[in-house]
């Protein structure tokens, strides 16, 4: 099952960026929750109200998410309004779009799905964008561009699976390439734990080591820092950890910004067993 709270998509430009900010991961018993707040920074402004979380329309039990800077548009007229505009400018590049189409001609087994091939994917598609505009990407040489995860849940073994893979931009020829995939399993007698993407350094340093700690519920600090397991963990459980901790974080990034900004309404899925629910 899906159950969709809501979903985000994710915006970056050619000549101002617009940056990702927090996806946080809880797997559970009966599912895997994943959470993510709605905000992205475009040319100084706030912008709520992003759709982050993909739901492949094939992929049974999947879903996937995209950070860093994964979408570029060309830059707005001088005086257009940052938000409005970023909600319906064209796109040149879109890797948000390139995962999701990529994984709907993938078939319907998330285990049967070539991590290479969708990763090479999103390789040809930034080539692509490079070979138009070759200045666009030039400060990410040596640096991580973007960050694919797909997540999915098998519910006749109980277990989720998270893959990963980042691209980014080679220092020595200046073109895109592919990070080694990595994958992990997590089922029922796995240690439980949650997991963050997007601004992890944040969130490592400022909640759960530093001031924003006392924005966690004590439920939340007891997940966090006593040992469990994920067949003890109930899917609601794993919702309340995971928004909380997108809460925790958009309170101290008030305090403290973070270099992306963390905020707005806190949209989640949960990928579990049942038929395809939307709250």
């Amino acid at each position: 099952m899906v159950r969709r709270v809501s979903f985000l998509f994710l915006v970056f430009v050619l000549s101002a960026l617009a940056h990702a900010t927090l996806v946080v991961v809880v797997p559970a018993r009966d599912g895997l929750v994943i959470a993510a707040d709605s905000r992205f920074t475009f040319m100084g402004a706030g912008c709520d109200g992003a759709f982050k979380i993909l739901e492949p329309q094939r992929l049974g039990h999947t879903v996937a998410f995209v950070t860093g800077d994964s979408i570029f548009v060309a830059p707005p007229a001088v005086g257009t309004e940052p938000c409005s505009y970023l909600a319906t400018a064209p796109r040149l590049l879109d890797l948000g779009a390139v995962v999701t189409a990529y994984l709907d001609r993938a078939g319907d087994d998330p285990e049967k799905m070539p991590q290479a091939g969708l990763a090479a994917a999103c390789v040809r598609s930034v080539l692509r964008f490079q070979g138009k505009y070759p200045a666009a990407l030039r400060g990410y040489r040596g640096r991580e561009l973007a960050s694919v995860v797909v997540a999915s849940y098998d519910p006749a073994r109980g277990a989720a699976t998270i893959r990963h893979f980042a691209i980014r931009i080679d220092a020595r020829t200046g073109r895109a390439e592919a990070s080694r995939g990595s994958e992990m399993t997590l089922g029922a007698g796995s240690a439980r734990g949650v997991w963050i993407y997007g601004e992890t350094e944040y969130v490592n340093r400022r909640v759960y080591r530093g001031p924003g700690r006392r924005f966690l519920d004590p439920a939340t600090l007891s997940f966090l820092d006593v040992r469990g397991l994920t067949g003890e963990v109930t899917v609601e459980r794993a919702e309340a950890v995971a928004g909380n901790v997108i809460r925790a974080a958009s309170r101290e990034a008030e305090i403290d910004p973070p270099p992306s900004g963390i905020g707005g309404q806190i949209r989640v899925v949960v990928v579990g067993s049942g038929a395809t629910a939307e709250k």
